[in-house]
């Protein structure tokens, strides 16, 4: 049976990568708010970031067509989930995994509520790491992708976008000290925020009110004051 690409990550390498993101990725999502996130991912053995203000993670591994982890479903489906149904979603690598990149990024920004957080990890197609997964990679290999391409996506889709960063060591290594943001690091995150939608302005409706009358006049009284009216 041929070895899977998200195999790939399980290795210690990419382990050190995704902890090289999570350094970067955990002090910029800490105001992210709401009762869930989502956690889109190609490996389990990558934990979400701890966000103070986010009720609950929900963590799906994304791999080829199958779904994963805290749900099993079909990759080739919409995501069991409402519409606007996350603070915050995070795609760890599982743009590279997935059968449907496309899809899969709609997905995303459809159960992603007005003003959350969409935050996207992968490996840089420009680097030491290319050649690396491409020797590595089994069977269907990952599906390397520029940042920008993705960044032109969520401005078509009216996100407030931040710039691509470039993160993680240079080559791929299991160990070492942590390494956030590099120049030519061979990773890459991106940061969106869904807005919110602009409110429509109440157009005042003008409308005649009778004027009460006043049960305490006489009865002629109340008569000259409806000929006056009238």
């Amino acid at each position: 049976m041929p070895t899977l690409a998200p195999d790939i990550y399980a290795s210690p390498q990419i382990g050190k990568l995704l902890a090289d993101e999570a350094r970067v990725l955990s002090p910029l999502l800490t105001r992210c708010t709401g009762e869930h996130g989502l956690h889109l991912t190609a490996s389990l053995q990558a934990d979400p970031p701890a966000l103070p203000l986010l009720g609950h993670w929900a963590t799906v591994r994304v791999a080829g067509p199958h779904l994963g982890g805290d749900v099993c479903a079909s990759g080739l489906e919409a995501l069991p989930f409402a519409d606007d149904a996350f603070g915050v979603v995070l795609l760890r690598h599982a743009l590279e995994t997935t059968a449907r990149q496309d899809n899969l990024l709609d997905e995303a920004i459809r159960v992603l509520a007005p003003g959350g957080m969409l935050a996207i990890t992968g490996i840089h197609p420009v680097g030491l790491w290319s050649p690396w997964v491409a020797r590595q990679a089994r069977g269907t290999r990952p599906r390397l992708t520029w940042p920008w391409w993705w960044s032109q996506r969520l401005v078509r889709d009216d996100f407030e976008l931040s710039m691509p960063r470039r993160l993680g060591s240079a080559w791929p290594r299991a160990g070492g000290s942590p390494v956030g943001e590099s120049m030519v690091g061979g990773g890459y995150m991106l940061i969106a925020r869904k807005k919110r939608p602009a409110a429509v302005p109440l157009r005042a409706r003008t409308a005649a009110v009778e004027a009460p009358m006043p049960g305490t006049l006489a009865s002629g009284a109340r008569r000259n004051a409806r000929e006056s009216i009238s």
